[in-house]
């Protein structure tokens, strides 16, 4: 049985993206566990009892969207010292700007570099600040 060190929660609405998520996680953060939710909703039930040590949001989710889902997350005790990373294939400068303000660790739009991604997942993870 593998040994997890941390686990990331990525909540995606897309099922290709879910599987691409999976190989990127597999081949180059093999130590971190991948949670998955579908939807905004199954994703907050599953940080308020798993506290994933990174959850990476798509924004344009059905039902309850990132942003309602970030700001969920902050007004409860138990989430809010989780950073967020958000995902998202709105790419323009009022969007990214929206995610800072609402609190997102970090912006990043689909389609995107996976070093460049994990790079950014790895910084998240130990904690550090990313800065673009």
């Amino acid at each position: 049985m593998e040994e997890y060190q941390q686990s990331v929660l990525y909540v995606e609405d897309n099922e290709l993206n879910m599987v691409l998520m999976h190989h990127i996680f597999k081949k180059h953060l093999p130590s971190v566990l991948l949670l998955k939710a579908e939807t905004a909703e199954l994703g907050l039930e599953i940080a308020s009892y798993r506290v994933p040590d990174l959850i990476i949001m798509d924004i344009g989710l059905p039902g309850m969207n990132g942003y309602e889902a970030m700001d969920t997350l902050k007004s409860d005790e138990s989430t809010r010292h989780i950073p967020v990373m958000a995902i998202s294939a709105f790419a323009q400068r009022s969007d990214i700007e929206q995610a800072k303000a609402t609190g997102f660790a970090a912006y990043i739009t689909k389609p995107f570099q996976v070093k460049v991604f994990t790079h950014i997942v790895k910084e998240l993870l130990a904690g550090d600040p990313y800065t673009p």
